[in-house]
């Protein structure tokens, strides 16, 4: 169904809303027009009537009529309207006029009224009046009628209300008109926005320069530069992450189909399990690092993009987490526990990426711990003076070789390497956790894990992410 445009759309409303109160007026109008004519006509009517009266008396055996000329001086007045004229004992017969005129309403007639009626097959405005004869030998009063046909009358209330119509109805076009020209000129800043937005070039997001477009647009403007940004961010972390996809699996890539072509030319047997042995090892190294560029991939967009979120246990997802890398714990001899999750602590967010998060973080202290070490991770709510607690708190705390202070914030940088380390990795562990928390909202610090110690401090990883709603009243 094709949608009506806004001057389509106003005009029909204009148009409908106008002419109905064209209508109603002009019905309004035909009631003054006819009221103001009958009330002039009426006076030449009322004076007909009462100089009839003024000559109606009675002696001592009949009533006299004699209808003065004055009050038939409307047939002199060249009008194409005719008089008819009766004068009646009341209730009674005729004396003199016109017989079958119709009475007057039932009422109080000692004074002139005036009503409609139908005469011979015409309209007739007509006048009576009731005069008491003050004579015993009569003494029933005697009732004056005088009609007149419409005719000149109709022509008066037609005059007046063409003449009020014909105004008012070109007041109301001019008023349309003057309103759809500046519907008009008011739309143009937006047909021009919708131009350039169509002439744009498909990669160009620049936002959208909403200076000349009205007030009420403006808002519009402002949602369509916010998803560009959006839209922007998401392209860009989409070019960034290809970029780094393409350029650290090159490598790996590369030393896998050397040590496979290395494989392919060895005939003794020895050395090519060494050859194979040598392609599976590098092969769990480009496999990990895939996972991990996922794994970005997922995380990088929802830093301000956040995508559909749900109420997760926190401590839960942490349990489930250790569960899995206790046997990675036990083969490099680690001692893996955590504290502090046997109550709920709930935030809103993504439960697979949050998992991720402490899988990365579990899985580092794990990689950088010693032989006969200890990481912990500990789960509770930040406890905040005498207030409501808001913040959700993650610890994984091991007793590793730690992190230089002036190396901590280079190491959430991607592909980063700390200096001096023979263990391998992609750099990217961190960078992830790192995104995932931003895009919960939350914040991460490094410190040491054990002051006092100078050769092995420890590393503390604490991730503070807000309270859900729900979660936030449970802890009260």
């Amino acid at each position: 169904m094709r949608t009506l445009s806004l001057k389509r759309r106003q005009t029909f409303w204009l148009v409908g809303v106008l002419s109905l109160l064209l209508i109603v007026d002009a019905w309004f109008s035909y009631g003054d027009a006819q009221q103001a004519a009958n009330q002039a006509y009426d006076r030449s009517l009322s004076a007909s009537v009462r100089g009839i009266a003024e000559r109606v008396y009675a002696t001592e055996s009949e009533v006299v009529v004699d209808v003065p000329y004055s009050a038939l001086e409307l047939f002199e007045s060249g009008s194409a309207d005719r008089i008819y004229y009766s004068v009646q004992i009341l209730g009674g017969d005729i004396i003199t006029g016109y017989d079958g005129l119709p009475p007057p309403p039932a009422g109080d007639h000692n004074k002139a009224i005036f009503y409609d009626g139908s005469y011979r097959g015409e309209s007739v405005r007509i006048g009576a009046l009731v005069k008491p004869l003050y004579r015993p030998e009569f003494p029933k009063p005697v009732m004056i009628v005088v009609a007149e046909t419409t005719n000149a009358r109709q022509e008066v209330v037609a005059h007046l209300f063409y003449r009020e119509f014909a105004r008012k109805a070109l007041v109301i076009a001019v008023a349309l008109t003057v309103v759809l020209l500046a519907t008009i000129f008011a739309v143009k800043p937006i047909d021009r926005l919708g131009q350039t937005i169509r002439a744009r070039h498909e990669d160009d997001l620049t936002p959208l320069d909403g200076r000349d477009v009205p007030a009420e647009v403006l808002p519009l403007v402002g949602a369509i530069n916010h998803h560009l940004d959006r839209i922007g961010r998401m392209l860009e972390a989409r070019r960034r992450f290809i970029t780094d996809a393409a350029h650290q699996l090159r490598t790996p890539l590369a030393v896998l189909n050397t040590q496979a072509e290395y494989a392919l030319r060895q005939d003794d047997t020895g050395e090519m399990r060494h050859a194979v042995e040598a392609l599976h090892h590098s092969l769990g190294q480009a496999t990990r690092l895939a996972n991990q560029l996922l794994s970005l991939s997922r995380a990088e967009p929802i830093n301000g993009l956040m995508l559909k979120q749900e109420d997760v246990d926190l401590a839960a997802v942490a349990r489930d987490v250790v569960i899995d890398l206790l046997v990675l714990a036990a083969k490099h001899d680690i001692d893996l526990g955590i504290e502090g999750g046997d109550s709920p602590v709930i935030v809103r967010g993504q439960p697979l990426l949050l998992r991720e998060m402490i899988s990365n973080l579990v899985d580092n202290a794990l990689r950088y711990t010693p032989a006969g070490g200890v990481v912990t991770v500990q789960v509770d709510v930040q406890a905040d003076g005498a207030a409501a607690p808001t913040l959700a708190r993650l610890r994984v705390v091991d007793d590793g070789p730690g992190i230089p202070p002036d190396s901590r914030a280079a190491v959430f940088l991607r592909f980063y390497r700390l200096p001096g380390t023979d263990h391998t990795g992609s750099g990217l562990g961190l960078s992830i956790v790192k995104e995932i928390v931003l895009g919960h909202h939350g914040e991460i610090e490094l410190d040491n894990a054990r002051l006092d110690a100078a050769e092995r401090p420890g590393l503390e990883v604490t991730v503070r992410l807000p309270l859900a709603a729900t979660g936030s009243a449970d802890q009260e």
